[in-house]
């Protein structure tokens, strides 16, 4: 009879709930092999569930790692366009200035008329935790429902609970090419490589199965399970303009605009699959040490990625807000220049994650840990800070290190960066 129970906990209908919205990811379609689906299936979400509202919970909890990881991994700090030593003319009179300027944001200063600036960076984001909660450990409790495939009669009501075990792992290769259209104006496009690597997999994962009057009559532990998946390819393309307001002595202003580009293959978490726009207005002050402030905002449309409804035509603009960055750069060396950075991105009605508790409707209740969803309004703000070595000429060596400072949205190891760039 047991056996013939667990059996039956295997024919679950898979209902029109199966389909993340427009990503559908019940096979044969495509979308199942993609790594967003990774995390639902892991879960076994989305073979264990019917149409009943605690399975519907539970999908827009596992889904909710798209939007996050949609909205962070493709709105990440990228190595400026700075290029290095800047040369200003007083009565005719070239006075240059040593400070290489900053490693992850902008300043006002352009590259020069006809100057090409070319660079390449390279980093690896880990992540370790998802607003508090750690990726290694994520609490999931749903229902399920057992169904005769011969009768078609529902035999009982299963609680699942397990932990899922999540490795989320982005390389970049950051390309940068910066042309002087004019002495005030340059223009810029970012090309990202990626390489996305995510694995999934539940522990310590019970059933409890229920007769029709909420008496457990079964209990089982369910084996362990973990699958790890690999994507990569070009990531979203971002393109800058960037032109100064004001020119003095030794400061400047600038306005410029980010436009994001839906370039990645968004169901592989290489993009976001949608365009984002990011005008904001940079300042900056030359000397030993160089003080910088810049302020922006992220506007983003709609994305696949972000459908809270789960269902088709429910798809929603990725969460954006102000951004912000304070910072100084101190050239200690002639050829050695130290900088460091606050960063800060806000999201508007971005999706959250809580623990919790679910119960068992037996007597007596039984609590079992899992998570909920939430839309909020949060920021996070990171610290940034590393050199630049000017070895030869035009030539500039980079390292650095960004450090998350606060525990919201998704949260990584401290984050390393090498880089080298040119000016021609």
């Amino acid at each position: 009879m047991i056996r013939r129970t667990l059996q039956l906990l295997l024919m679950v209908t898979i209902s029109s709930i199966g389909a993340l919205g427009q990503i559908n990811c019940t096979p044969p379609s495509s979308s199942a092999q993609k790594l967003v689906c990774q995390i639902p299936f892991s879960t076994g979400v989305f073979t264990n569930n019917s149409s009943a509202s605690a399975a519907q919970s539970a999908l827009q909890a596992v889904t909710a790692f798209n939007t996050a990881f949609a909205t962070q991994v493709t709105q990440l700090p990228l190595a400026s366009s700075s290029a290095g030593t800047v040369v200003l003319y007083k009565a005719g009179v070239p006075e240059t200035f040593d400070n290489l300027g900053p490693i992850l944001t902008d300043r006002a200063q352009t590259v020069g008329k006809h100057q090409l600036y070319l660079g390449s960076a390279a980093t690896q984001f880990v992540f370790t935790d998802i607003d508090g909660i750690s990726l290694g450990s994520v609490p999931f409790t749903y229902e399920a429902t057992a169904t005769d495939k011969t009768t078609g009669a529902v035999l009982s009501n299963t609680y699942t609970t397990e932990r899922t075990n999540i490795h989320f792992t982005v390389d970049l290769l950051i390309n940068v090419a910066t042309f002087g259209l004019s002495s005030r104006i340059d223009f810029s496009a970012i090309v990202p490589y990626e390489r996305v690597s995510i694995g999934a997999g539940t522990f310590d994962s019970n059933a409890y199965i229920l007769n029709a009057s909420n008496v457990q009559v079964f209990a089982y532990a369910v084996p362990p399970t973990y699958t790890p998946g690999t994507a990569h390819g070009i990531g979203d393309v971002v393109f800058n303009g960037k032109g100064q307001l004001w020119r003095g002595e030794h400061a400047a202003v600038a306005a410029a605009i980010n436009v994001r580009t839906p370039t990645g293959d968004d169901q592989n978490y290489l993009g976001s699959g949608a365009w984002g726009f990011n005008p904001y207005v940079v300042f900056s002050y030359l000397s030993k040490v160089s003080p910088h402030a810049k302020i922006g905002y992220q506007w983003n449309t709609s994305t696949e990625l972000n459908n809270p409804t789960l269902t088709s035509g429910g798809n929603q603009a990725l969460p954006g807000g102000v951004e912000y960055d304070v910072g100084a750069d101190w050239a200690a060396l002639k050829r050695v220049t130290f900088a460091g950075d606050v960063l800060g991105s806000q999201y508007v009605n971005g999706v959250k994650l809580t623990s919790t508790n679910t119960t068992l409707p037996t007597t007596p209740s039984k609590p079992l840990p899992t998570i909920v969803t939430e839309t909020s309004t949060y920021s996070i703000n990171d610290l940034s800070a590393g050199l630049k070595w000017n070895p030869y000429r035009s030539l500039i060596l980079t390292g650095n290190v960004l450090f998350q400072l606060n525990n919201d949205g998704l949260r990584s190891r401290p984050t390393p960066l090498v880089g080298i760039s040119c000016k021609f």
